[in-house]
């Protein structure tokens, strides 16, 4: 990522003269589609001018007189007219007039100070931006959540980072664990927040540890579940396995589903309107005035049904500053909570 300043940067597009100056890199796209402009132009035809070319032509524009060019360049006058004339060589065109009191642009060399003040111009701005994404200071940094995640926790975190790091674009990319874990692997996001556990070796940080609860609109006890019908959201497959896997330790038979919902907040309102009640591994579908009652819920030996979320990332992202910066941030700001317990409990179940 670190690019030294002299070195040509190549790349797959066709480039034309009147917007040579800036080029894409593609060491990353996918996750910083940074704009570097080479200090050597590569166009068609035209491959050798570089930054001292550039200035040459501005200064000449600004100054046109060789002698005092050269003095503002620091060049000899010789070293400043031989490149000025193989600049026309390569242009195929004569871009000043020479005369005893300095020199005249001609249109041709009108045309190249216009775009030799835009490439300098763009080039400082690209060399200031680079520096600052170098620190972390700038740029993109793309984040994967679950939707309840992005919805409830991250919102004021990410308004505290933005406040320190003003220049810094956040790109979220919501979907279920599975998918985000996938897009990790694909590179296609630097970080991402993901409930349950995964066998994948990311680099991981815990952010916080929930207890599933059952929820209803009405009071309800443990027993009671099998004979009320459940209503079920669309879950990834480790919260399906962690909730069966709880449903067969605490009873023989199957669950009573009543309805499927598509959504973690499509199915509270169908709990609100007392179709039934359902289990939720977080509080992120649920608010402190909800008005449900919860009924937290543990395994047949009293271990609670816990599920931790993480918030994890590829390890040789680590050295990017962007993706340090985050990482780092995140962890001063969110310790490792406790199991968050119920709001409205229900009656603890007789057993």
């Amino acid at each position: 990522m670190f690019l030294n300043a002299r070195r040509t940067i190549r790349c797959n597009a066709s480039l034309h003269l009147p917007n040579c100056s800036m080029v894409l890199f593609h060491g990353w796209p996918f996750l910083f589609g940074m704009a570097i402009m080479p200090t050597r132009a590569v166009v068609q035809g035209w491959s050798s001018m570089n930054n001292l070319d550039w200035k040459i032509v501005a200064e000449l524009h600004v100054t046109p007189n060789v002698t005092r060019t050269a003095e503002r360049l620091n060049m000899t006058q010789s070293a400043l007219s031989k490149r000025l004339q193989q600049i026309e060589d390569e242009l195929g065109a004569q871009i000043v007039v020479r005369f005893s009191k300095g020199v005249i642009l001609t249109p041709e060399g009108e045309y190249l100070a216009s775009k030799a003040k835009e490439f300098l111009t763009n080039y400082e701005e690209i060399r200031r931006t680079i520096l600052q994404v170098g620190n972390g200071q700038s740029g993109l940094i793309r984040i994967g959540a679950t939707n309840g995640f992005a919805r409830s926790i991250l919102p004021p975190y990410f308004k505290e980072y933005r406040r320190r790091f003003p220049n810094v674009e956040i790109d979220i990319t919501t979907d279920i664990s599975v998918n985000l874990i996938n897009r990790l692997k694909e590179y296609s996001i630097h970080v991402g927040f993901i409930c349950g556990e995964t066998d994948n070796d990311f680099e991981r940080v815990l952010i916080c540890t929930d207890q599933a609860r059952a929820v209803s609109s009405t009071p309800i006890t443990l027993a009671d579940l099998p004979r009320v019908p459940q209503i079920v959201y669309l879950r990834d497959p480790f919260s399906k396995k962690l909730v069966d896997a709880w449903w067969h330790d605490r009873f023989t038979e199957p669950p009573r589903i009543g309805m499927h919902a598509n959504h973690g907040d499509t199915c509270r309102e169908m709990v609100l309107a007392g179709l039934g009640y359902a289990i939720f591994l977080s509080n992120a579908f649920l608010s402190e005035n909800s008005g449900l009652f919860e009924l937290p819920l543990t395994y047949a030996d009293g271990t609670p049904l816990i599920r931790n979320s993480w918030m994890v990332w590829q390890k040789d992202l680590s050295w990017i500053s962007l993706v340090r910066n985050f990482v780092d941030f995140m962890q001063s700001q969110t310790p490792a909570s406790a199991p968050s317990g119920p709001r409205n409990a229900s009656p603890p179940a007789s057993h």
